[in-house]
């Protein structure tokens, strides 16, 4: 068995992969193609797809592959933008819980009508979340074939890094829980339920929609969220990985090999500081905002939960950013995911997580004719900081640029700022 090593791929880039079974061989015999499923990388180590049992998220460590199963990745020819590659990836991210269209994959290879409806297949994901953005990967985005998407002039292929997996590792992995596995049928129970009081329901926004617009439906939902366990998901990781969130922990694993592996995992965290959870800061404000203006228990369990999962985010990349600045120090400066003040990435982010900050940011931007000035008030000189706590100050904006006075104003309330450098 062998797996793609977690360095060979970027959020954005695309997998195909042609299975040996029966099914991967009449995709291929049907389409022409060398491939038969399409995947998207979403984050370090992680990527999206449309099977038969929906869309999910899963893991490049526990995606194994056998031997002669061939393994492709494409990346876009003309690099996108970082704000845009969020874009694209939060698509596919708002698409888990979809179900499979196996009527509409049907018709790629058969013909006949072409609905176009909300549910997916693996190619369709993959061109729709490019389409969010105004990339074309093919024809018609409804309808493709992974094959297609093989051969798009838009895309190159890229030179994939496959590692090995030794039987005792497999063994010792299928032993132990899968919390990927764990997520995706606590996730079908929430939808499932939701189903049954609108069956139109796919993604978790549907579910939202339907929240905010049955208000009589509103306990059982929210039963069923906290019934469900979905409310808990988070406690595995925490429970299985003390060390990724305690500095003091993590500071005992002195051993040269552990040494090593965690040099690895802290690269690869920090390198997606800010990027890599902000997820959990876009449903926080999007969940505050709802409960705001129609207060619902669901939307109440919903904040508590995001409010969870940020801190725990913030608390596992800065034990991360910690550990290497004593450890690795070069290592950090290298690797630390930086996003620049008043940058498109910083405005993309911010204008989810805090947009009254964004709003501010460009009046005074526009009015001084210069991105250089205090991202509150407009003066300068100015320093670039991020706040290390802000967790708790302001989640999910990773920088701000600001001048002495507002630097004094903002600790004076408790954020915590560092020099961004």
């Amino acid at each position: 068995m062998k797996r793609i090593t977690i360095e060979s791929l970027r959020p954005g880039d695309i997998i195909l992969t042609a299975r040996p079974g029966k099914g991967s061989k009449f995709i291929r015999g049907m389409t022409g193609g060398l491939v038969s499923h399409a995947m998207i990388c979403v984050e370090q180590g992680s990527f999206i797809d449309s099977t038969m049992d929906g869309v999910q998220a899963r893991n490049v460590q526990r995606e194994f592959f056998e031997n002669d199963e061939n393994v492709f990745a494409f990346r876009l020819k003309s690099p996108l933008p970082d704000h845009l590659v969020s874009q694209v990836v939060d698509y596919a991210r708002s698409q888990i819980g979809t179900r499979y269209s196996l009527a509409e994959a049907v018709v790629l290879v058969t013909g006949g009508p072409r609905l176009r409806t909300k549910r997916l297949f693996c190619s369709r994901l993959v061109a729709r979340a490019y389409q969010s953005v105004g990339i074309q990967l093919v024809p018609d985005q409804d309808y493709c074939s992974p094959e297609d998407l093989r051969i798009s002039p838009l895309l190159v292929e890229l030179e994939l890094q496959i590692e090995t997996i030794a039987q005792d590792e497999i063994e010792a992995m299928a032993r132990r829980p899968n919390p990927i596995a764990m997520t995706h049928t606590v996730q079908n129970q929430v939808l499932d339920f939701a189903r049954s009081l609108d069956a139109s329901v796919e993604t978790f926004q549907d579910l939202d929609q339907v929240i905010n617009d049955h208000p009589e439906w509103n306990s059982r939902i929210a039963d069923v969220l906290q019934r469900s366990g979905y409310l808990d998901l988070w406690r595995y990781e925490l429970e299985t990985h003390p060390w990724r969130y305690d500095h003091a922990t993590m500071a005992t694993m002195t051993g040269l090999e552990i040494q090593q592996e965690l040099r690895l995992y802290c690269v690869d965290t920090v390198k997606e500081a800010y990027s890599g959870g902000i997820r959990f800061a876009v449903n926080l404000a999007h969940y505050n905002q709802r409960h705001l203006a129609s207060p619902r228990r669901s939307w109440q369990l919903l904040i508590g939960l995001y409010e969870t999962l940020v801190r725990n985010d913030h608390s596992r990349r800065e034990v991360a950013r910690s550990w290497l600045a004593k450890t690795y120090p070069a290592d950090l400066k290298l690797h630390m995911e930086r996003i620049e003040p008043h940058s498109e990435m910083w405005f993309a982010i911010v204008d989810r997580v805090e947009p009254r900050l964004g709003a501010l940011a460009r009046i005074v931007i526009a009015n001084e004719k210069s991105k250089m000035v205090c991202s509150s008030c407009g003066d300068e000189p100015t320093t670039d900081y991020r706040i290390a706590n802000a967790a708790e100050a302001m989640p999910g904006v990773p920088s701000l640029r600001l001048c002495n006075d507002c630097v004094n104003i903002r600790r004076g309330f408790g954020e915590r700022l560092e020099p961004l450098s």
